[in-house]
């Protein structure tokens, strides 16, 4: 379990969620079961935890297709990763279909070179509309 954050942690500007640290979310459909998740800055043990949060929120039997957008972070440690490995058991337990666009994040792209994940052959990676 994902422990909650404490209200200091966050606020919300505009449609964007601005964790503790230096990381920022937004969260939107952009189709019929398509939840979009982008998330920009740095994702490390500080601002996972929120990354974390967020997705178990939103993502339920409803989402057919869970798109996470990192190409705007900048940092992408190793709790970044463990987001994304428990974005995929929450995909899978919904039902639903993981993408992982990280662009031309060399950060993420980085972590996924130097560490031995099936996130390059399951990160259906597409450009995020």
């Amino acid at each position: 379990m994902v422990p909650e954050p404490r209200s200091a942690d966050h606020q919300l500007t505009a449609d964007w969620l601005t964790a503790g640290g230096h990381m920022s979310v937004r969260v939107r459909s952009t189709g019929t079961r398509t939840l979009l998740v982008e998330v920009s800055g740095e994702v490390d043990l500080g601002t996972a935890r929120r990354l974390d949060a967020v997705l178990q929120d939103r993502v339920d039997g409803d989402v057919g297709e869970l798109v996470i957008d990192l190409r705007g972070v900048t940092f992408f440690s190793v709790a970044g990763l463990n987001s994304l490995l428990r974005a995929q058991l929450l995909a899978d337990s919904a039902g639903a279909l993981l993408t992982v666009d990280a662009g031309r994040s060399r950060a993420v792209r980085r972590l996924f070179t130097l560490l031995p994940t099936d996130f390059d052959s399951v990160a259906n990676v597409r450009p995020v509309p």
